[in-house]
Formats: structure tokens, sequence, C-alpha cells
């Protein structure tokens, strides 16, 4: 009774929504500016950085505009899914067609950093972090489905900028043998961070997913292990839209997310998540 008096109360709150199909939009991000770095001039100058400065140097590079012009428009995509009643909505929701990299169009690279780092940007650009199960539906409606590319760990060499800069290079020849396009949803050559309930607990981890293969299956399972500071060539950063819709009505993500019955739509967890976000330390 409590759970659909919850449901009850969103949908009144937001009866004066404007109900229908969802427009077309952009994350609140500042234009490029013309003198911005390059994606390999940015990446050289951060190499040698200690963790904390370079993480500080991505949130600035980032959150000033500089990365390429097709980060910026969202895919629009939609899917049906039930609630925790097993009640079905249409759901419809926005996605940036790549991961977040630095750079220009012509000289870009797709860039790893921590959860906090990635929180702030969300932020800032009024979208969200992805969940697990947006992870694979977005794998299921890709465009363009590359195989994941890893390297061997060798020391902490998967965790250096040159690592990066390498991973960023193969994905990019990959995408021109399958003759795939900036601006098409490109999956499989990343493994996500993600939100989930485990955060309310886990404030110190930052929790990974995806890297799905060509045949659906992701190579990682979610997974909190990592201390929130490790980030490695794999870890990729893709934003989703802020306000989705639901059965025509606009909601937020981090409003389904902590709601008892919506959380399912987004979520294959067992508890809706109270903390749906990473907090800077």
């Amino acid at each position: 009774m409590q759970l659909r008096f919850s449901l009850l109360l969103i949908f009144l709150f937001l009866s004066f929504s404007v109900i229908g199909q969802i427009k077309e939009t952009l994350l609140k991000i500042p234009e490029r500016k013309a003198n911005a770095e390059t994606g390999s001039e940015f990446m050289h100058r951060i190499k040698s950085l200690p963790l904390f400065e370079r993480e500080e140097e991505i949130y600035k590079a980032l959150s000033s505009g500089n990365m390429p012009d097709f980060l910026r428009k969202l895919v629009i995509i939609r899917g049906d899914f039930e609630d925790a009643l097993g009640e079905e909505h249409e759901v419809i929701y926005q996605a940036m067609p790549d991961y977040l990299a630095v750079g220009s169009n012509e000289d870009y690279c797709r860039i790893p950093m921590n959860p906090q780092t990635a929180q702030k940007l969300a932020d800032l650009f009024g979208g969200s972090l992805i969940t697990a199960k947006i992870s694979d539906h977005i794998y299921d409606h890709a465009t363009i489905k590359l195989a994941p590319f890893f390297y061997k760990p060798v020391g902490n060499q998967n965790e250096s900028v040159e690592k990066f800069v390498e991973h960023n290079n193969q994905i990019e020849l990959q995408k021109k043998e399958v003759g795939g396009q900036n601006g098409q949803l490109i999956a499989g050559i990343k493994k996500d961070i993600i939100l989930s309930h485990q955060l309310i607990d886990l404030s110190n981890k930052v929790i990974i997913y995806g890297w799905h293969q060509l045949d659906g299956k992701p190579i990682q399972p979610v997974y909190a292990g990592h201390v929130d500071w490790y980030v490695d060539y794999s870890h990729g950063i893709r934003l989703m839209g802020q306000t989705m819709m639901v059965d025509g009505m606009e909601l937020s993500v981090t409003q389904i997310l902590r709601d008892p019955i919506l959380f399912k739509l987004l979520s294959r967890e067992d508890d809706p998540m109270l903390q749906p976000r990473y907090f800077e330390k």
C-alpha cells in the first residue's frame, strides 16, 4: 500500500508536466574555445602529473567545453521496462553516443577518470551516470558494436596516460574498420562507471560494469572492489540525460532511482538507490 502511495505521489506532483514525446536536448556543455588544446596536446601534458592533479586537469578541460562536438548531441533510446510491481512502462531516455573525451573533432582522446570527477561533470552538464541495466540496454541498441580490446597487466602500465592513448587509438582503428562514424551510438569499448545502491555503504569505492563482448555478454560484472581513486584504460564515462519520459511523463533519473517502485525501470538491483551519486571527498 505504501509503495503504491509513493508512486501516486510522484505522478500527482508531476501532473502539470508536459506529457508527450521527449524532446531532443543537449547537455549544458560550454562551447569549445578556439585555442583549446587538442586531445594529443592535453594527453601529453597530463601524462606525468600525479593522480590528484591529473583529475583536476581533466575536470578543467571538460568543464570548459574542450570535447568533440559529437558528444554534445544525445541519442534518444526507447524501451519497455517493468517496475517493482511487475507493471510495464514505456521509457524514453537520452544518452551520449560515446564516452567522454578531451579534444577537438579531429584530435580527441577518450579519457578515464575517477567517479568524483565524473559526478561533478554530470552535475555541471545536467546529466547522470548510468546504471548496469542501462549499460546493457545501450549495448542492445548500439549502431556500432566493437569487440573489447584489452591489455595484460604489466606493473601499473594499464593505469598510465600512455595506455589511455594507446587504447583510444585501438578503438579508432576498430571503428574505422567497420565504417563507424562519430555520433553513432557505440558500445563494447569500455567498462562503465555506474550508479548502484551499494554506494550508500561503499563511499570509498568505484563501481564498474560492462565491456560487452560481441555476444552481448559483459566481461565485467558489477564490481566494487577498486578504491575510488583507481583508474585504468578500460574505464569510461557515458552520461545520460537527467530528464527522461515514463509513459509520456517527465521524471528525473534521480527520482526514479530513489522511488521504491519505479527504481526497477533503471536498475536490476533489489533495492532503490537512496544515494544515486558519488560524493566528492
